[in-house]
C-alpha cells in the first residue's frame, strides 16, 4: 500500500516557521584562508561561531568562517528544551513504527547511519546547541521521494529517494539539509513564533501519518487544511527556513567530506522529473523550491574548495549495492533486470543472488554470492548475503560458519552481530544470540531490529520461567517502539509478576515500566 508522510509537511514545511529572516550572504575566503588542508580535506575552523544570547528575538549568530548569519536561538520561554525534544522525536518514532511500513536491513541502516553520523556530527561545528546524541535514522519503505527531520534529532528517509540518488554526496546533501533543520532547532523557534498554533500543527502532523496508511488523499487534505489558517502568515518564513537549511546543510556535508555541489545537482535533478511526471515529489511538498533557491544554491556550492580526497572509497560502490539489494527487498526488480545489471555492474550480483534465495534457487544463488565473495573478501554485504542464502535453505549450521568468522573479525559490527545472532537462533543456541545482541540495546535502545531478534533468541532458550520473562520483555520493547504502548505496560507487567524472586530483574523491569508510563503520558 502506498503511503505518503504528509503529516510532517506541518514540522518543517508550510505550516510551521518562524518569523526570523536569514540572510543569503556567504563568504568562503576566510574559511579558505584559515582552513588547513589535511590529506586532502580541509579542516573546518574551529570555535568560529558565537552565540549571543538575551531577551530578543532579532539576536543572530555568526558563523565567521563561513560568512553565514545564522539566526540566534534567543532564550525565549517558548522554546522546547533539549529534553522535551527528545521525548517528542520519541513519540513520532513511535507513531511511525505503527503506522509507516519500515525498512529494516541492518546492513542498509548501518551504512547509511555511517554517513549520516558524519554529518550529524559536524553540526556541533556549526550550532553549539546540537550537544544531545540523535534518536536516529528510520528508514521508511515508501516509493515516494521523501525524507523529513523531527525535533530531538530523529531523521527519516524514504526508500524512494534512496533509489533515486545517483551518488553518495547526493545522499549526504538530503541528509545535510535535514541535519540543519534539527541544529537550527526550527521547530522550537516555529513553536516560540506561533504559540497559538504549535498544537494545531503538531496535531496534524500526527494525524496525517495515521490517515496516510488508510488514503494517502486524506492524509494530504488534514495536511492542507491545517495550512489553511496559517499559510499566508507562514509562507515567507518556510522559505528563509530552507534557505538556511541549504545553507547549512552545505557546511556541514562539507565538513563531513562531501561535496556541496552534490545537493544542488539533486535539487536541479529532481526539479527536472518533475516535468516528465505528472505529479510533484513528495520531497518538494515538505522542501518547497523556487529557480532562485536552485541558483543560491549551486553558487553556494560553487565556493567551496574541491575534495582531493574521500573519507571511505567504498561508500560509493556500497551505496549501488544498496540500491541494488533495496530493490530486491522492496519487491520492486525482476529477474530479467537484475540480470542484465550484474552483467555490466559487480554491485549487482549480491542482489541477483538474494533474488534466486527467495525464489528457492538456492544454488544458483550461492555460486553468486561466492563470486562475488571472492571479488570482495573484505566486504562485510558478501558474508551477510551468504549467510542469508544458508538461513533460507535451512542451513543454519552453514550459515553460522560463514558469519562467525567475519564477527570475530569485526565484532563492533551492529549487522554482523544480528546475523550471527540469529544464525544461533537458528541452531537453538538462544543464549549465544542474546549474548551478541545485548551490547546493540545497551548502546542504542530504539534498535528495533536488535529488540526483534532478542525476542526471537530469547523463544529458543530452554523452557521455564526465565523463557517466558524475557520474551515477554523483549516483546514488551517492541510493543513500544511499534507504538503500542499499552500492549507494551501490560507485557512489563506480566513481566514484572514472573520476576518476584529476582529482586534484581524486578527493579529493572519496573523502571522500564516506569519509562513507559511516562511517555504515554507526553503529549508535546
Amino acid at each position: 500500500m502506498k503511503k505518503k508522510v504528509y503529516g510532517f509537511l506541518a514540522v518543517f514545511g508550510l505550516v510551521s516557521n518562524p518569523a526570523i529572516p536569514a540572510t543569503d550572504a556567504i563568504n568562503l575566503n576566510a574559511a579558505i584562508a584559515q582552513s588547513t588542508p589535511e590529506n586532502g580535506i580541509s579542516k573546518p575552523v574551529k570555535n568560529a561561531t558565537t552565540l549571543f544570547h538575551g531577551p530578543q528575538a532579532s539576536y543572530r549568530q555568526t558563523d565567521a568562517a563561513f560568512g553565514l548569519e545564522i539566526p540566534d536561538l534567543g532564550a525565549g520561554t517558548g522554546l522546547l528544551d533539549q529534553q522535551q525534544e527528545a521525548q517528542l522525536g520519541e513519540m513520532v518514532l513511535r507513531q511511525i513504527g505503527k503506522e509507516m511500513p519500515l525498512y529494516e536491513d541492518p546492513w542498509t541502516q548501518d551504512e547509511l547511519t555511517r554517513v549520516f553520523s558524519r554529518i550529524y556530527s559536524a553540526s556541533a561545528s556549526v550550532n553549539a546547541t546540537t550537544t544531545a546524541a540523535p534518536i536516529g535514522l528510520v528508514i521508511i519503505e515508501e516509493n515516494s521521494i521523501n525524507a523529513f527531520a523531527v525535533p530531538g534529532g530523529l531523521f527519516a528517509l524514504n526508500t524512494g529517494l534512496v533509489l533515486s540518488v545517483k551518488t553518495i554526496d547526493e545522499l549526504a546533501g538530503v541528509m545535510g539539509h535535514e541535519v540543519a533543520h534539527v541544529s537550527q532547532r526550527h521547530y522550537s523557534r516555529s513553536k516560540e513564533a506561533f504559540k497559538n498554533q504549535t498544537l494545531i500543527t503538531l496535531g496534524s502532523m500526527l494525524a496525517s501519518i495515521l490517515l496516510a496508511s488508510q488514503s494517502s488523499d486524506a492524509a494530504g487534505a488534514v495536511a492542507i487544511g491545517a495550512q489553511a489558517a496559517m499559510i499566508d502568515r507562514q509562507l515567507s518564513y518556510s522559505r528563509n527556513q530552507e534557505r538556511e537549511a541549504d545553507r547549512v546543510g552545505m557546511r556541514l556535508m562539507y565538513a563531513a567530506g562531501y561535496s556541496p555541489l552534490a545537493m544542488a545537482d539533486f535539487f536541479e535533478t529532481m526539479n527536472r522529473k518533475t516535468g516528465t511526471v505528472s505529479f510533484m515529489p513528495d520531497f518538494w511538498l515538505t522542501h518547497p523550491l523556487s529557480t532562485e533557491r536552485m541558483s543560491e544554491a549551486r553558487l553556494r556550492a560553487a565556493q567551496y574548495p574541491v575534495h582531493t580526497a574521500r573519507l571511505d572509497l567504498n561508500e560509493e560502490s556500497n551505496l549501488h549495492v544498496m540500491q541494488y539489494r533495496m530493490a530486491v527487498l522492496s519487491n520492486q526488480v525482476n529477474e530479467n533486470r537484475l540480470v542484465i545489471a550484474a552483467e555490466r555492474d559487480p554491485a549487482a550480483i549480491p542482489a541477483l543472488a538474494l533474488f534466486y534465495a527467495k525464489a528457492g534457487k538456492y544454488q544458483q544463488a550461492r555460486a553468486l554470492a561466492s563470486q562475488f565473495a571472492q571479488q570482495q573478501p573484505d566486504a562485510v554485504i558478501a558474508a551477510i548475503t551468504q549467510t542469508e542464502i544458508e538461513l533460507m535453505a535451512n542451513q543454519p549450521r552453514q550459515a553460522l560458519n560463514i558469519i562467525l568468522a567475519k564477527n570475530r573479525i569485526m565484532p563492533e559490527n551492529r549487522a554482523l552481530a544480528i546475523y550471527t545472532a540469529r544464525a544461533y537462533s537458528a541452531l537453538g543456541q538462544g543464549q549465544a544470540a542474546l549474548e551478541l545482541l545485548q551490547p546493540l540495546v545497551n548502546k542504542n535502545p530504539r534498535d528495533l531490529v536488535a529488540w526483534q531478534a532478542m525476542e526471537a533468541a530469547a523463544s529458543r532458550l530452554p523452557e521455564g520461567q526465565l523463557k517466558t520473562l524475557q520474551v515477554l520483555r523483549f516483546r514488551a520493547e517492541i510493543q513500544f517502539w511499534h507504538g503500542n504502548v499499552d500492549n507494551a505496560i501490560r507485557s512489563l507487567m506480566r513481566a514484572s509478576k514472573l520476576a518476584q524472586n529476582n529482586y534484581s530483574m524486578q527493579a529493572k523491569i519496573e523502571n522500564r515500566l516506569s519509562d513507559m508510563q511516562e511517555a504515554r503520558k507526553f503529549r508535546g
